[in-house]
């Protein structure tokens, strides 16, 4: 039976490049983030033609959370808990 795992909030303001590389996420959840979502992931726009905080939210992982299973869901909500604390 499959539950319905909705995105930590913190997941609508990150990329998930800057979760595998920043988040110190177990190795599996890393190649998940890299290889599931990163690769359907847009592009930031011309970064010089805009503000620091014009791109936060930009293509961040809670758009892209149904690519990952429900257990790395789950674990990376954890993860997003704990750094929350």
């Amino acid at each position: 039976m499959s539950i319905n795992v909705k995105p930590h909030n913190a997941f609508r303001w990150v990329r998930a490049d800057e979760v595998a590389e920043c988040w110190n996420v177990e190795d599996d959840i890393y190649e998940a983030l890299w290889h599931r979502v990163v690769p359907h992931q847009k592009e930031i726009p011309n970064i010089e033609d805009s503000g620091p905080a014009d791109h936060v939210g930009f293509e961040c992982l809670a758009k892209h959370w149904l690519r990952l299973s429900e257990d790395q869901q789950i674990r990376l909500n954890e993860v997003a808990t704990k750094r929350e604390a």
